[in-house]
């Protein structure tokens, strides 16, 4: 399923590799008690769409789309989606795919409070609320996208690689205590493939 996403470069093919594996056990867990989830770190020239390789490419047939901004019919960010907002989308899409595949891209584009129904969903026995029903959250599969510059040194050292990312990511949403929160459901990281790149 994620094979077309990752292996940024020949250097992590094993690496990424092995997260792929893991996602794909966690999700074929006979009692899953939360959704797996991947955090794909994408170098910041990277503009293609995990969403869209993966809805082609996947075996599932549920995968759902998610943004943290508002666009116009020109596809111009004009305004962050609140938390209500995302909570609807993100709850509807569950009702109908509770085992789907939910694709966040440009985790950072999401404020802190918009991001709180994704922490809910993606928490042990996690789920959300959507027309007085508890819809549940933990048997989906989690990926999200963050941009962010690649340095050479991290092509040597998996921990390197995981630390900063993750360190990256707590920065990026505030370094408060709901970032730490969310850094601790993210179960794996993983390195985003350059559209250009093959194998």
């Amino acid at each position: 399923m994620l094979s077309s996403v990752t292996f940024q470069n020949d250097v992590w093919g094993a690496w990424s590799k092995s997260v792929v594996w893991s996602m794909r056990d966690a999700a074929r867990g006979d009692a899953p008690k939360k959704g797996a989830a991947i955090l794909l770190a994408r170098n910041t020239s990277y503009s293609g769409s995990v969403y869209e390789k993966l809805r082609d490419q996947s075996e599932c047939e549920c995968v759902g789309q998610f943004f943290g901004a508002n666009t116009n019919s020109r596809g111009d960010e004009v305004s962050s989606k609140s938390r209500g907002q995302v909570q609807k989308e993100l709850a509807e899409f569950l009702s109908s795919c509770g085992h789907g595949i939910v694709v966040v891209e440009g985790l950072d584009t999401f404020s802190s409070d918009s991001l709180s129904p994704l922490h809910n969903a993606m928490s042990e026995q996690g789920g959300l609320t959507h027309d007085g029903k508890m819809v549940a959250g933990y048997r989906a599969t989690y990926v999200l996208t963050m941009n962010i510059p690649m340095e050479e040194r991290f092509q040597e050292d998996e921990d390197l690689v995981k630390q900063a990312v993750k360190r990256i990511l707590v920065e990026r949403l505030g370094a408060g205590e709901f970032a730490s929160a969310f850094r601790r459901r993210i179960d794996y990281v993983g390195l985003g493939r350059e559209p250009s790149s093959s194998s």
